[in-house]
């Protein structure tokens, strides 16, 4: 298990430093006077020399590459042009929201989508399947934007049971954190949980037609025992892999659903940046965002790992 860590990680360094490349460069095809930017626009001739000669900004595109990885590699992604800030004290403020409105996403997904899955694979053409794959299928393709509109308007308009816009830190107060996390989270999960009830069902229904499984059952092994100990344990494993990569598509979601329930997350912040041309703070999400991706994919390899032994020895 430790090899395979290590390996995972080794093969993260290539990945990050193309990433901070595309950052990085991102900012050179976007132009404007940084030093203008920072200094102001009531600033003086010397006041913009000055800035420019301390954040390298006359050297060429590769040396000022260098300064900003050395920067990042020190925890300092520059400045933003916006609010005059370390983009690093504006992240650690943006992202916490992200994170919790990400993480209360995914348990929904797990909490909804994995009893589905399994009552969808155990019973697989059934009324129940028929019925649950029309909903499943109504789940997935259901524009975020649009339920997440509507969620508003019945839950919090009309019966009024949630609120319907704001964010309460989890460290102020658990419960008003939930009560306005709770429906930001259900919009942002809707189409995951669907898509890990369907991989699951498709999951348990191929299992179940190995051969493996039939000489279970002419051991007379009991059915129950069979199916959530064999068949469950492996029809899980392409759903870890699909639970992993619904991060990436939880956090480019976020951007949407935060700007529905006015939510100060990563999302908020990156559609200012863009709109405001705030380089710096641009870089700083994109980078942000990467690096926790690919966390969340070597978590998921070690636990395919875990739980596949042939993928630790190969």
């Amino acid at each position: 298990m430790l090899n395979v860590v290590t390996r995972r990680l080794l093969s993260l360094v290539p990945v990050i430093f193309l990433v901070t490349l595309v950052a990085f460069f991102l900012q050179v095809l976007m132009g404007g006077n940084a030093a203008l930017a920072l200094a102001g626009m009531n600033a003086t001739p010397a006041e913009i020399a000055q800035i420019q000669q301390q954040e390298h900004l006359s050297e060429p595109p590769y040396v000022r590459y260098w300064y900003w990885l050395d920067g990042a590699l020190h925890g300092h992604l520059g400045i933003s042009y916006a609010t005059q800030r370390p983009v690093t004290s504006e992240l650690a403020h943006y992202f916490p929201v992200t994170a919790s409105l990400t993480i209360a996403a995914l348990v929904l997904i797990v909490v909804i989508g994995v009893p589905l899955g399994i009552l969808q694979g155990m019973r697989a053409g059934s009324a129940v399947d028929k019925g649950l794959l029309g909903f499943v299928s109504v789940a997935i393709s259901a524009p975020g934007f649009w339920v997440g509109t509507m969620l508003v308007f019945l839950l919090a308009v009309k019966v009024k049971v949630f609120p319907a816009l704001g964010y309460v830190p989890f460290q102020q107060s658990p419960v008003e954190w939930a009560t306005h996390i709770f429906l930001p989270a259900l919009t942002l999960a809707l189409g995951g949980f669907g898509i890990i009830a369907r991989f699951l069902r498709t999951g348990i229904v191929g299992v179940s037609n190995e051969d493996f499984v039939r000489a279970l059952h002419a051991r007379g092994l009991s059915k129950r025992r069979i199916s959530y100990k064999h068949v469950l344990k492996n029809a899980s494993l392409s759903t870890i892999t699909i639970l992993g990569l619904n991060i990436g598509f939880l956090l480019s979601g976020a951007v949407i659903v935060e700007q529905i329930f006015t939510l100060p997350g990563m999302g908020t912040y990156a559609l200012t940046s863009i709109q405001t041309r705030d380089s710096p703070a641009i870089e700083g999400v994109i980078l942000t965002t990467a690096i926790v991706i690919m966390l969340v994919n070597l978590l998921t390899d070690v636990t395919y790992s875990y739980l596949n032994p042939k993928v630790r020895l190969s």
